[in-house]
This record gives structure tokens, C-alpha cells and sequence, in this order.
């Protein structure tokens, strides 16, 4: 699981890349130089309050979505790779079952 910082790194990079904003143009929305945006996306500060909520207007997202777990794409990656995996897993402990049985059962 990602920490606070780390989701929130990465749903501000997925919405300023899937926006086709530029940290220079992200900057100039939100009134701070391109050094802070960069700052904030390599997690060497982190922004006021009232900073997420000009960020998140200027991506067209709520402050909310940008510390959404669910909304991280990472996490959802890893969500759908954990479940296709335990169904493969459960597929293959099925298959192994019926041919011991059926070697069992040729004893």
C-alpha cells in the first residue's frame, strides 16, 4: 500500500499527463514556479492545503481524487494483478485436484 505522499505524487502525475498539462503550464495555473511542481512530484516538499486545491482545480479533479487510493493507477495495477492471480491460482488448485483424484482413482 502506498503512503499518503506517494499516492498523491501519483495521481497528480497521471492527471497533469492524461491532461496533456506540462509541469510549466501546471506552475503558471497555480501560481508557483515549475522548481516547486517538480519538487512536489519528486516528494522533496509537499504542498499547503489551499496549494492541493489549486492543483486539483487546475487538473479538473476534486482535492479528494488527488489522495484517492482507488484513483491511483498503481494501485489499481496491482488490485487487478492480485485478483487474476488468485484466480489463476484457484483454477490451477482445481486441475491438480481432479487429476489426483482421477491417478487416485486408477489405484
Amino acid at each position: 500500500m502506498n503512503s499518503i505522499r506517494e499516492t498523491f505524487v501519483n495521481n497528480l502525475k497521471f492527471y497533469r499527463k492524461k491532461k496533456g498539462i506540462s509541469q510549466e503550464k501546471l506552475s503558471y495555473a497555480v501560481g508557483k514556479s515549475i522548481a516547486y511542481i517538480n519538487q512536489i512530484e519528486n516528494k522533496d516538499t509537499w504542498p499547503q492545503p489551499e496549494m492541493v486545491d489549486k492543483i486539483a482545480a487546475a487538473l479538473g479533479v476534486s482535492s479528494s481524487e488527488l489522495f484517492a487510493e482507488s484513483s491511483s493507477p498503481t494501485n489499481k495495477k496491482a488490485v487487478l494483478e492480485h485478483k487474476i492471480g488468485k484466480s489463476l491460482e484457484a483454477e490451477l488448485l482445481s486441475r491438480i485436484e481432479r487429476e489426483v483424484k482421477e491417478v487416485c482413482a486408477m489405484l
